[in-house]
Formats: C-alpha cells, structure tokens, sequence
C-alpha cells in the first residue's frame, strides 16, 4: 500500500494560485473517491468555514455530513424502490371508512413501530381486500421511512 505522508505545510492565502491549484486537487479527490455531494458543498463549506472561523476539523466534519446524509437519503430511496410500495402515504391519510373493522388504536399502535424496537412479529389477517390490510401495511412502512 502506497501512502503518502501528510504535508506540514501552511495553507496558502486565499485568492493566490497556489490556493486555487490546492482547492482544485480537493475537488479532483473527493470526485476520485466519488464524494459527489462533498464537491458540490465544498464551496459553500469553505466560505462559512472562513466566514466564522471555523477549525479544519469543524469544517471538515460539515462537508462529510453533507456527503452522509445524501448517501443516506440515497440508499432510503433505493429500498423504497426495491419495496415497490404503491403511492407513498401515511396512517393519518388511510381511510378508517373504508375499512370499519379495522381498530383504529391498534393501527395507531402500529404506527409508533415499537414492534421493530421489540423485535415483534406483526401478523395481519383477513379477506383481500375488505379489510385493507396490504394498505395498512403500506401507510406504516410509509411512517417508517
């Protein structure tokens, strides 16, 4: 394994070119390493960072959050997509109406997802279509993601 020992050296001055040479070669490795949302916030991150004189480490922490959160709400829309759940929606939209026989607590109940804490199996049983339970089941995963 190659590696190259950290560089001592001062950060240069803003505005001089041995500044923007270094900001390009950050930009090349975060697109290298594929830190895409990084790059694009570099920037702005840089600026706040002078801005109100953060510390490397603050900054640095503020531009790999960024790529954390975009990473993570990538990967929620991939499992949402291998789901195939039908139209996104949530228990405070489901009709009760159209499923009178449903308890309306235990659904409720349902939506806490205090099953997941507890490892809980849910089980939801009745005749297709009459007593929605794929839509219930769909307006929970909703809540969950």
């Amino acid at each position: 394994m190659n590696s190259t020992p950290a560089t001592t050296d001062p950060i240069p001055p803003p505005n001089t070119n041995e500044a923007a040479s270094l900001y390009q070669r950050l930009r090349g490795h975060l697109a290298v390493l594929k830190l895409h949302d990084a790059a694009e916030a570099l920037p702005s991150v840089l600026d706040r960072a002078q801005k109100d004189n953060l510390s490397m480490t603050a900054a640095l922490e503020q531009l790999l959050a960024i790529e954390v959160d975009a990473t993570e709400a990538r990967r929620l829309a991939g499992r949402l997509r291998f789901a195939c759940l039908p139209t996104p929606a949530s228990l405070e939209d489901f009709d009760f109406d159209a499923a009178p026989n449903l308890d309306r607590r235990l659904i409720a109940e349902l939506g806490t997802c205090r099953f997941l804490e507890t490892a809980t199996n849910v089980l939801l049983i009745g005749p297709p279509v009459i007593d929605g339970c794929s839509s219930t089941l769909s307006n929970v995963s909703d809540d969950v993601c």
